[in-house]
């Protein structure tokens, strides 16, 4: 048994008090690191699954901005006016991008009338490419590691999912996984 100075309890290393503070130490300083690393990336709003108005946000420029082709060339959302489009942005380090995309597909290959657009932030194309073959995505995906038509079409956490008018017109930004369920039910208020 050993006496901790200044207190007047006494535990052992086997002792629950022991093992429980080095847990708890322990436990703390991943959960610290744990909210610091979702706060740094956004994911605070992943939980909450928000959503926004686009009709309020001036997203105007997003359909120029460059993005890199799954052959190596450079493309723009612009490609893709003249269709309803679902643009998702998503990333192989982020856990529920990762389990949205498998939903993504069968939802895509459901609605042949609407474009889908996958936007990687992955921190290489290594990754990207990777992760767009694991889950066996057909529909389109680009890579994009800034955040330029992210943050213009009003992203705040990962992944974030837009929908977008045949016209251009951004209809709603959705912040946080989406499953298959809501998203054929977005598909439906919003695009069809």
């Amino acid at each position: 048994m050993s006496s901790h100075p200044g207190t007047d309890e006494a535990t052992t290393p086997e002792s629950p008090d022991a093992s429980g503070a080095r847990a708890s130490g322990l436990n703390s300083f991943h959960v610290v690191l744990a909210v610091l690393a979702m706060a740094a990336t956004g994911l605070v709003a992943v939980l909450a699954g928000t959503f926004s108005d686009g009709s309020s946000d001036a997203a105007t420029g997003y359909a120029t901005i460059p993005f890199t082709t799954v052959d190596g060339g450079t493309g723009t959302l612009a490609e893709y006016q003249g269709e309803p489009m679902v643009v998702n942005f998503f990333a192989s380090w982020c856990p529920p991008c990762r389990a949205e995309l498998p939903d993504f597909e069968a939802v895509s290959r459901e609605n042949p009338v609407v474009t889908f657009v996958g936007v990687s932030h992955d921190l290489d194309e290594t990754s990207w490419r990777s992760l767009v073959e694991e889950v066996g995505i057909s529909y389109d995906t680009v890579y994009q590691p800034g955040t330029e038509i992210w943050t213009e079409l009003g992203g705040r956490a990962m992944p974030t999912t837009v929908f977008i008018s045949a016209d251009g017109e951004l209809l709603e930004s959705h912040a946080g996984l989406l499953t298959a369920d809501r998203l054929q039910q977005l598909i439906d208020e919003l695009l069809l």
